[in-house]
């Protein structure tokens, strides 16, 4: 019965104890803030409740809340306690609005009431929307940007902070209208004088002032937004034809002073007898602006409606605009597009009207466009600013041993939208390395001219970035320790908004064994000469924070160097050298240079060893540096014969010299002469040495002297200078005298015959100079060396053969007068001898070639015999050729002999003169005269003559001859004549045959020799173009027979008396008859020669 009762009185027990320990933990764990879900305070929702808040659709469907600049906005803030304790907590609300660049605007904060678990609150607060940040994408109508709302909630207990904060973006258009044709004054309700907004006005397209209120007016068909919208026609009508009309964003003014960001429109305010002010766009102080509204309709032909910016009053030139027609727009009543455009880049700083304008023109109407919902967002300037600060400072600090240099490399970028001055400052906690004349912080930047702890940075323009170094030196010898390091950035413009940005960082020094090498010397420590030696000072620290001893070597990168450490005193120091930690000592560095040093910079190295640290050594233990060695020129001359002595007769001495060069670079050498008098003549070998080497290289040079003929006797002196060529400094010279004795020397001219000669002809003289190229007074014994066939002799020479006594340099011109003989030709040679009476052993002369004859450069052909039986003029046809190679002048000249007893012969006057063109062909008419008396008193029967016939070149020393034969036949008297006739035997036909066989017989025979000549002739090219034999050119080629009668006779032809017909003695005629113009009597004489050349 007892164990009964007593066990659910346990069973209670438990209950209330199980009750009492569950308000016991919620009690210790609220007084003990463990946190976790029941203390997890988080924002929950952010709105915004504003009557003039609008909605934008995004592409994706989404709605927008935006405002307008000047709106005031009040947001809501709702925060939540999560869990589900029953003891309530209060936290703190803080809501910020944040600019897009980063600054805080406002910041506004409020506490909750105790909050039992699951429990929310809400509150607001009140924000004027005084900055325009908003970005419309006209591409695809998304909105963006705005001013960042961000809530922050704060509960000690609250140890989850991922949702402790809330931002959401509200978009600020710079203005914006619903359109609702407010300023349409036909209903006679104009809105509030100071709010803006669309206004009617005509304009003149020129750009004049408005003339009207325009066609604008209210519509209160369905809108997009509001109670109406605006249209360009009456109602029911279509638009006006002809009409510029706009909607011009703009407010009443209660005077002319517009004011800030507005200005007066004279003829607006006129049409609406009042101040009318447009709201003026500033782009200078905007980074983007879009305008957009919202349409409906259709337009005709060659009109438009558009989003309208503008200057002044509006004229073409100063107009941008939008037209509708690119967004294609509905035409459906009701349904609207939307319009967007983006005109930033067209703005270009300056300040603009906007508004909307209708321009038609005079054809065809429709009933236009309708219009509502306008916004005009914009990002707006303001001189606030935050910076994106990036360094490269490791997370987990700096740890390094002393004595190094420790960079932080940071950039720094301007978010804002103007320039920002910027100054950046940095210090370390260790105070005793901020020393003020020595701070161990060093700032490189864009800033040249500063560099220590605090730099003013040069102005960051807008959206910019700018680098930056700051660099840490940790001292030599500097003990263990921590510090901490701090860069930190000011605003340093007048928008005084503190500081910026700053970057700490953590500092261990470690111990180590370190050591630091420097010198003050340059790279190029110091210049020397083979040979020479320097010192070169330097320093030697024990860096780390250990006590060492140092051994210092050093290293020259060619041989023969030689080099030992001393310090200032000059006294050698002895290795190894002990240091203490950061101790310092300065020591030079003694350097010979080798004897035999080439050019150029020799690289060395001088490194600090610790031979006792059983460790590397950190820091500088190596410093390197060049000597230069430079180019040593020195150059040595000298000669083996120094003294000349020799005669001025012509005969070339030469002296050798030869040149070394001593330095320590090969070397080329340019040579100069100097000479005491010019006459000498004296020349080098060569203007320039070849490249010399190094160290002795060697060469010769001549020194020329011509000891020229004429040189007066005397001493006379030769300087040849050496000249570096790449150091005009460095040269060297030597100096010849040469002695000239007396000296006998002659000069005859050799003298060019500038014509042709015929042989036998008279005459001629030419003169010779004779000189006197000795250095003393002679006179000169002359003599001739003359050709065959040549004739020559001196006149008015003295005493016999000399010349008159001639001074030195003077001359004297020898006539010589020569002539050819007959038969004469080719080119004869005249050498003129002159021997000094001085000195007989000395001689000189001078040639003259003279051309007698033909050169074969001009030819004379001829293809006629010539009889004359009958007296009267006869013309004979001869033909010159010019065989040479190039045109020629040509003069024909005629000589008779002695046949001028029977006939006269000369050239015709036309022929006598004449040009010749290479290979040209001349035909020259030689013209006789025979008197019957001539004739009637000839001795013989027949007289076989000769004329010679010359063509004389003016062009070429050339004169060509042909022997023109001449057959003169005697004729009767009429006494003689008529003796005959009674006679039984014709004498006269027998004389004819008796003479003429014996001419057959003399031709046959000179053509044989011709045929034989023809064969000489390809032994003997000189005569294939010269003279050509009589009858060979006479009956070589016989075309026809040699007809009398191809002389043309020009006195009136007598018939001869018939003579009785004779018996036949030439050849046979040929079956065709005699050729053409031929006799029988000439057949009889010429027939058999006229059958062997047409055989």
């Amino acid at each position: 019965m007892n164990m009964r009762k007593s066990l659910p009185l346990f069973l209670v027990s438990l209950l209330l104890m199980q009750s009492i320990l569950s308000i016991s933990v919620q009690n210790v764990e609220a007084t003990m803030g463990r946190g976790g879900s029941t203390d997890d305070f988080s924002v929950t929702e952010i709105s915004i409740n504003s009557t003039s808040a609008s909605q934008w659709i995004q592409p994706d469907g989404s709605v927008m809340l935006y405002v307008a600049k000047g709106d005031l906005v009040e947001i809501s803030v709702e925060v939540k306690r999560g869990g589900a304790s029953l003891q309530g907590s209060n936290a703190t609300v803080t809501v910020e609005m944040v600019h897009p660049i980063g600054f805080v605007m406002n910041t506004t904060s409020w506490s909750t009431t105790p909050l039992l678990g699951s429990q929310s609150f809400t509150d607001s607060f009140e924000w004027e929307a005084f900055v325009a940040h908003s970005y419309l994408d006209v591409s695809n109508n998304e909105l963006s940007g705005g001013i960042i709302i961000r809530a922050h909630v704060f509960n000690p207990s609250d140890d989850r902070n991922e949702n402790d904060m809330m931002e959401k973006a509200l978009p600020v258009a710079l203005s914006r209208d619903d359109m609702d044709a407010e300023g349409d004054p036909r209903d006679q309700q104009l809105p509030t004088a100071s709010v803006p907004t669309f206004y009617g006005g005509e304009y003149p397209i020129d750009g004049s002032d408005a003339t009207g209120i325009g066609i604008w007016q209210e519509d209160t068909s369905a809108s997009a937004v509001g109670d109406a919208n605006w249209r360009h026609s009456n109602s029911g009508s279509d638009y006006p034809s002809a009409s510029r009309s706009r909607l011009v964003f703009a407010f009443r003014g209660t005077n002319s002073n517009c004011g800030y960001g507005a200005s007066l429109d004279g003829g607006l305010s006129q049409a609406y007898i009042q101040w009318m002010c447009k709201m003026q766009l500033n782009s200078a102080g905007l980074m983007s602006a879009q305008m957009h509204v919202q349409t409906w309709g259709q337009m005709g032909a060659g009109d438009f409606v558009a989003l309208e910016l503008w200057r002044g009053n509006g004229a073409p030139e100063s107009t941008i605009s939008h037209n509708f027609a690119e967004d294609a727009p509905s035409t459906a009543p009701g349904q609207w597009s939307n319009i967007s455009w983006d005109p930033t880049d067209q703005l270009g700083g300056h300040s603009w009207s906007y508004g909307i304008l209708f321009q038609s023109d005079g054809s065809g109407a429709t009933s236009g466009m309708h219009v509502d919902d306008f916004v005009l967002f914009a990002i707006e300037k303001v001189s606030e600013f935050t910076l994106d600060i990036n360094c490269d400072n490791p997370t987990g600090g700096y740890t390094t041993p002393p004595n190094t240099i420790i960079p932080m490399y940071c950039t720094v970028k301007n978010n804002g939208y103007q320039s920002a001055q910027v100054r950046i400052n940095s210090n370390v906690s260790n105070v005793s390395w901020m020393n003020p004349s020595l701070p161990a912080i060093r700032i490189d930047s864009e800033n040249p001219n500063q560099h220590g702890t605090t730099v003013m940075l040069p102005a960051i323009p807008g959206g910019n970035t700018t680098e930056m170094w700051i660099n840490l030196s940790v001292p030599a010898g500097a003990d263990v320790q921590q510090q901490v390091w701090q860069v930190w950035w000011e605003d340093a413009g007048g928008t005084q908004l503190g500081e910026m940005g700053r970057v700490t960082a953590d500092l261990a020094i470690t111990e180590q064994y370190g050591v630091h090498l420097s010198s003050t010397a340059p790279l190029l420590a110091d210049s020397l000469y083979p040979g020479e030696a320097t010192s070169i000072p330097f320093k030697l620290q024990n860096a780390g924070n250990r006590e060492a001893g140092y051994t210092v070597t050093s290293s020259f990168q060619s041989e023969g160097w030689v080099s030992y450490v001393t310090d200032l005193n000059h006294s050698i120091v002895q290795m190894p050298m002990p240091l203490a930690k950061g101790e310092e000592v300065q020591l030079l560095l003694n350097v010979t240079a080798p004897s035999y040093a080439t050019p150029g910079e020799v690289p060395f190295s001088l490194r600090a060893v610790c031979p006792s640290c059983g460790e590397s050594l950190f820091g500088t233990d190596v410093i390197s540096k060049k000597i230069e060695i430079p180019v040593l020129r020195e150059v040595e001359m000298y000669a083996e014969d120094m003294e000349i002595l020799a005669p001025a007769n012509g005969n070339a001495r030469v002296v050798y010299i030869d040149l070394l060069n001593l330095g320590n670079d090969d070397e080329a050498y340019s040579l100069d002469l100097v000479q005491s008098n010019w006459k000498l003549q004296a020349y080098l070998s060569s203007d320039e040495t070849p490249i010399l080497d190094a160290w002795d290289g060697e060469t010769s040079i001549a020194l020329n002297l011509p000891m020229p003929v004429g040189l007066a006797p005397g001493l006379y002196t030769a300087r040849v200078t050496a000249t570096s060529v790449d150091d005009p400094t460095v040269s060297e010279q030597i100096t010849i005298n040469v002695d000239v004795t007396d000296t006998s020397a002659v000069f005859v001219s050799d003298e060019d015959a500038d014509q042709s000669y015929i042989p036998g002809s008279e005459a001629q003289s030419m003169r010779f100079e004779v000189r006197n190229d000795g250095n003393q007074d002679d006179r000169f014994a002359m003599s001739m060396e003359l050709p065959e066939g040549m004739n020559a002799e001196f006149v008015q020479l003295v005493d016999g053969d000399l010349t008159p006594i001639l001074e030195p340099g003077a001359s004297y011109n020898v006539t010589v007068r020569f002539s050819f003989d007959e038969g004469t030709n080719g080119q004869l040679i005249l050498k003129v001898i002159a021997t000094s009476v001085n000195d007989p052993t000395v001689s000189s002369n001078g040639k003259c070639t003279y051309r007698v004859g033909s050169q074969n450069w001009l030819r004379i052909i001829s293809t006629e015999s010539t009889i004359i039986d009958e007296a009267g003029e006869y013309e004979v046809i001869v033909t010159v050729r010019n065989q040479y190679n190039d045109g020629q002048s040509v003069t024909m000249d005629l000589d008779q002999g002695e046949t001028n007893r029977w006939y006269s012969a000369s050239v015709s006057a036309n022929d006598r003169d004449f040009w010749l063109e290479v290979e040209g062909n001349r035909e020259v008419s030689i013209k006789f005269v025979v008197q019957s008396s001539s004739l009637e008193n000839l001795d013989q029967d027949f007289i076989e003559t000769t004329v010679t016939v010359w063509a004389i070149s003016n062009s070429v020393e050339d004169a060509a001859s042909l022997e023109l034969p001449v057959t003169l036949k005697r004729t009767s008297t009429d006494a003689d004549a008529a003796s005959s006739d009674g006679g039984s035997i014709d004498w006269v036909g027998i004389g004819i045959w008796v003479v003429g066989g014996a001419i057959i017989i003399a031709l046959l025979g000179v053509l044989l020799v011709v045929l034989n000549s023809e064969e000489e002739e390809e032994e003997q090219s000189w005569t294939g173009d010269g003279y050509e034999d009589n009858l060979t050119a006479t009956y070589g080629a016989v075309a026809a027979a040699p007809n009398v009668g191809s002389m043309e006779k020009s006195v009136p032809s007598v018939s001869p008396p018939t003579p009785e017909p004779a018996v036949q003695s030439g050849p046979p005629v040929p079956p065709e008859g005699l050729p053409e113009g031929w006799t029988m009597e000439q057949w009889n004489h010429y027939g058999q020669q006229w059958l062997d050349n047409n055989s």
